[in-house]
């Protein structure tokens, strides 16, 4: 009996839970949440592709990066999920800047701005798609 069509559909799902399942300890459960390492390659793309959308999505003349990663995790679902809670703050860069990451963070208190956000990423690397589903940004209270 020969494959149909929709068995190639298949196809990339797999070699994505076989890639994923090879560079951790203990290969994840389709649909499952599991913890990644920030410093991937491919986290790192998801990570930053969530602040461009965030800063895009702003009134605020600056840019803001990513301060400190608190917690990234992946789940393989028909692509790949991206979970993150980070901790962002306001750059001394005005928004038209192309790379943020050597900005220097506003120190002024009128002017520095300290959040604790959570991203979430879809990405479909084999139709080239990636989108922002969660946007959610608290301002820290307790930052000094």
């Amino acid at each position: 009996m020969m494959a149909g069509p929709r068995s190639f559909l298949l196809l990339p799902l797999l070699l994505l839970a076989l890639v994923v399942a090879v560079h951790c300890e203990s290969p994840p459960m389709l649909g499952g949440l599991f913890e990644a390492n920030e410093n991937e390659e491919d986290v790192q793309q998801a990570l930053n592709f969530a602040v461009t959308e965030f800063n895009r999505g702003t009134n605020d003349k600056y840019g803001s990066r990513v301060f400190q990663v608190l917690r990234v995790r992946k789940q393989v679902v028909s692509g790949l999920k991206y979970y993150f809670d980070v901790e962002i703050r306001r750059t001394t860069c005005s928004k038209s800047v192309a790379d943020l990451s050597s900005c220097p963070y506003h120190v002024d208190p009128l002017l520095k701005k300290h959040s604790i956000c959570q991203f979430v990423v879809y990405t479909i690397p084999w139709l080239n798609q990636t989108r922002l589903t969660k946007n959610e940004c608290r301002d820290d209270q307790a930052y000094p």
